[in-house]
């Protein structure tokens, strides 16, 4: 069995890119739409990882990630977003993501991060 990843963003072309990626790369692959389901799925499922994404309805990134951390969930988080100011990064990397990738997202930066991050 393949290392599981979470991945947590409203566009459905981005879902289906990152299934494809990862999927190519050994990782089983599982979705939400938001951060309140993203946090549905992590009540039945344990994951190796999770690419969320910061802009979402019903719950945005920032706030999963911080009610992940009042968890003490420790899984290693990727945040994604079309932002590129620093202040989105910093919040980011301060609110417990491990790392951050700029959409639109480069296969190489991505199989190199997910890699080093969830393997």
């Amino acid at each position: 069995m393949g290392k599981r990843i979470l991945v947590v963003d409203d566009q459905e072309t981005i879902i289906l890119f990152l299934r494809d990626r990862l999927e190519k790369l050994g990782f089983e692959v599982t979705t939400a739409s938001n951060g309140l389901q993203g946090l549905e799925v992590l009540k039945t499922e344990s994951v190796n990882g999770i690419l969320l994404d910061l802009e979402m309805p019903i719950m945005d990134g920032l706030t999963m990630l911080n009610q992940l951390r009042q968890r003490s969930a420790t899984v290693p988080v990727i945040v994604m977003s079309a932002d590129p100011t620093r202040s989105t990064m910093i919040k980011a990397i301060e609110g417990g993501a491990k790392d951050y990738l700029f959409k639109p997202i480069s296969d190489y930066i991505l199989k190199h991060k997910c890699l080093r991050l969830f393997t």
